[in-house]
């Protein structure tokens, strides 16, 4: 074979493969009950519901219920999730934590680490105040990917009660909790752009954000006016009309 073509060929191989790689992290089971609640809420068919929307798409009723937890905003960040989780895409979250989290702050590690070093008094590791959906068996069943609020009451008011969450990245380049802390009217902080949307259609909606190694002094921060215009983005763009 042609020593151009070869590597021609290869190329379109390994193009072919990251696209594949790509529409796979694209993919979430969580997303499809939501989807199908959201159908069943408006009488359409749950059965057109898919895992892998290019919007992912909510029910006025479980918006409603984040919405009617305490939001009194008591607390300056948290982050309460899997630090092993594809650790490399979150190891940001240790430095930040170790560098900005305060008294006012709440950290939950959830991997029930017992070798875990608590990093501050804000740390409530190992206290089993959080669950890792992958610890779980079934892990891509509705049971362990669907969140039932008022079974999760913790976990969603602390994060409604806080100014900032931080969203890492975990097996894929985008976190389902993006979507919980718009619901919970609080900022996300990300690592990078890229960990704010899942498709090239939510890429295109200006979600408002805060890099975590742009935090200089957040005094400045217009905060009500970012909250609100993401809030006014969520109701547009992931429930259905």
């Amino acid at each position: 074979m042609d020593r151009n073509l070869y590597y021609k060929n290869l190329y379109y191989k390994k193009i072919k493969e990251q696209k594949e790689k790509w529409i796979i992290g694209q993919s979430y089971w969580g997303l499809k009950y939501h989807m199908e609640e959201a159908y069943i809420e408006k009488k359409v068919n749950p059965n057109i519901a898919c895992a892998c929307p290019p919007i992912a798409i909510f029910s006025k009723k479980y918006y409603n219920e984040i919405n009617n937890l305490n939001h009194n905003k008591i607390y300056d960040y948290c982050f309460i999730g899997s630090i092993n989780s594809f650790y490399e895409r979150r190891i940001w979250v240790i430095e930040f934590v170790k560098k900005n989290f305060t008294s006012n702050s709440i950290f939950i590690n959830t991997d029930n680490d017992p070798d875990w070093k608590v990093l501050g008094d804000f740390d409530y590791s190992n206290k089993n105040l959080g669950y890792c959906p992958k610890k779980q068996a079934y892990n891509d069943s509705k049971k362990v990917q669907y969140r039932i609020v008022k079974e999760n009451i913790f976990y969603f008011e602390t994060m409604c009660q806080s100014k900032f969450v931080l969203c890492p990245a975990g097996d894929a380049p985008w976190s389902f909790r993006f979507y919980e802390v718009l619901m919970c009217k609080s900022l996300p902080i990300v690592e990078s752009k890229e960990h704010t949307f899942r498709t090239k259609e939510e890429e295109k909606i200006n979600y408002q954000y805060l890099l975590y190694d742009m935090i200089y002094d957040n005094s400045n921060i217009l905060y009500d006016n970012l909250v609100n215009k993401n809030t006014l983005l969520f109701e547009q763009y992931h429930m259905l009309k």
